[in-house]
């Protein structure tokens, strides 16, 4: 009987051992070890939160999935929207900062809306509004599919107000007024941009690295329009190691296409243009002017860019314009300076692959 009662006794404590083992692994089998930002997010199965069509304890909707985020936060939030069409307006608040959204590619993961002028005020048409600092996107599509290209029709994609906000392996779908960098401090890297007119602009400080620029339709198309409207901001889009051609499968009708580099929506317009490709679509003027803005004031530069379109014998007359053919000029265009990169950017989780990144 002494025996058994051991045998039982021991018995017992197993199993209640085993049950406290099971309940434990029960409890913390999801719980996230999150990860340091240099560890994030290129290949990292966690997330804060989940937006899927189908999968189940999942947030439906990206507005949801942002109305859980915690306000004013100093670390990362990442939320990951799975493959699917989103077809929503989407607004990432001022009081939401560092939000993180990761797609499973840009070929499967879009957000999707069709605003578009006069129907809206042009600020209102925007698909995704990112007023949060510190915003990150990666493998995303965005798209505005209400301006058709057939008329001047404003329609934005992204509107981005956001300073320290970065965008890597992105696409932005649209025609006129596609991507509104409207004021902060961006950057871009290996995004594919679509439009027609004035398809980049704004107010920001932004940089463009390694982004293909893709003109659509066989009509005139202005690449950017840059509001810098005083000589002191910081101010001024950057495009270097960029791609400017048409737009895929439409390689056939270059003769059709005539993109201009930019014109100028204030007095004091800031575009670097910097070891680019520049394809026949691009004029030998290079840049168009903008009734009512003057062109002395302003501040255009091309150097060291090749393709069909890079030759600057033509190029506008004008003051504000210069074919810089010393590296030195450049450096206040770098991603150090114009948007004070060189720490801020390494915490992204975005790859340094051509060496000039966070220069």
């Amino acid at each position: 009987m002494a025996v058994r009662g051991i045998i039982v006794t021991v018995a017992v404590v197993l199993i209640l051992a085993a049950t406290s083992v099971t309940v434990f692994m029960i409890k913390h089998k999801n719980k996230p070890q999150k990860p340091s930002p240099d560890q994030y997010p290129t290949g990292v199965l966690w997330y804060n939160a989940t937006v899927s069509k189908s999968r189940q304890g999942a947030y439906r909707t990206i507005t949801e999935a942002l109305a859980a985020a915690p306000a004013y936060s100093v670390d990362k939030y990442y939320i990951h929207i799975e493959a699917g069409l989103y077809e929503e307006r989407v607004i990432v608040s001022k009081t939401l900062t560092n939000i993180v959204f990761v797609g499973d590619g840009e070929e499967v993961t879009k957000i999707s809306g069709s605003r578009r002028y006069p129907e809206f005020p042009t600020i209102d048409t925007a698909t995704v509004d990112v007023q949060g600092d510190g915003f990150i996107a990666k493998f995303i599509t965005f798209e505005n599919s209400g301006g058709d290209g057939s008329s001047d029709s404003q329609a934005v994609a992204l509107l981005s107000t956001s300073y320290q906000s970065a965008f890597y392996k992105c696409t932005f779908l649209g025609y006129q007024d596609t991507l509104y960098a409207k004021k902060g401090t961006q950057f871009y890297r290996e995004c594919s941009i679509y439009g027609t007119v004035d398809f980049i602009f704004g107010a920001a400080a932004a940089v463009f690295q390694s982004c293909n620029l893709y003109s659509r339709l066989p009509r005139l198309s202005t690449i950017t329009a840059q509001n810098r409207d005083e000589f002191t901001s910081q101010s001024g889009f950057v495009l270097q190691n960029c791609t400017l051609t048409v737009a895929p499968g439409l390689e056939l009708q270059k003769s059709g296409f005539e993109a201009y580099l930019g014109r100028p929506w204030s007095n004091y317009s800031t575009v670097i243009v910097m070891e680019s490709f520049l394809d026949s679509i691009i004029p030998p003027v290079g840049w168009l002017s903008w009734e009512g803005r003057t062109t002395d004031a302003l501040t255009y530069r091309e150097f060291g860019n090749r393709g069909p379109g890079a030759s600057t014998s033509g190029r506008v007359s004008w003051q504000g314009f210069k074919a810089v053919t010393l590296p030195n000029e450049m450096l206040n265009y770098t991603v150090g300076e114009l948007i004070d990169g060189t720490d801020w950017l390494r915490h992204t989780g975005i790859p340094n692959t051509r060496g000039f990144i966070y220069e």
